[in-house]
């Protein structure tokens, strides 16, 4: 039987759950024998914001951005060292912009039959007056609510013994 899933997207940003939806992603893509692309969006959208607020100077604006690029390269070395780990080949797309659009964007012109984020991880611990802890992010929900294709929001426990085991 041939899979009607050729190609997933996985968003990363450095968290550890980008980390863990981006072990999802590679599990996925090499138990349906799909292509997988990476992307990390540095955040220009929001620096310009920041300048434009006078909470940044120019000179802060271009030494965050460089920095950002270089968190955002490292990201995505690392994502691609998974797949490595797993025999899957990754590429990897450095973005900027509006984190949402550019995520969305990235998924229709790369053609992605899926989108994978990474899900808000869960804690044996209750957390008392913790307003976010059935609430997605705002950028997950934009997400959510603007692809054009499924989006997985990747919340497995224990995803890296399995990722391990796989």
């Amino acid at each position: 039987m041939k899979s009607f899933i050729k190609k997933v997207l996985v968003a990363v940003n450095g968290t550890q759950e980008s980390v863990h939806g981006a072990m999802y992603a590679i599990m996925l893509a090499k138990s349906l024998n799909a292509s997988l692309k990476a992307v990390y969006v540095v955040d220009t959208a929001t620096i310009k914001y920041l300048g434009i607020n006078q909470i940044l100077i120019s000179e802060e604006e271009r030494d965050f951005t460089k920095d950002l690029h270089y968190e955002g390269q490292n990201n995505l070395d690392y994502i691609k060292s998974l797949g490595s780990l797993k025999g899957i080949e990754i590429e990897t797309q450095l973005l900027e912009g509006n984190v949402c659009s550019e995520i969305v964007k990235a998924a229709e012109q790369y053609g992605a039959d899926f989108l994978v984020i990474g899900g808000k991880e869960k804690t044996k611990e209750v957390r008392y007056r913790d307003s976010s802890k059935n609430v997605l992010s705002t950028h997950k929900t934009e997400i959510l609510s603007n692809a054009k294709c499924p989006v997985i929001v990747a919340q497995k426990e224990n995803i890296e013994k399995d990722f391990k085991l796989f």
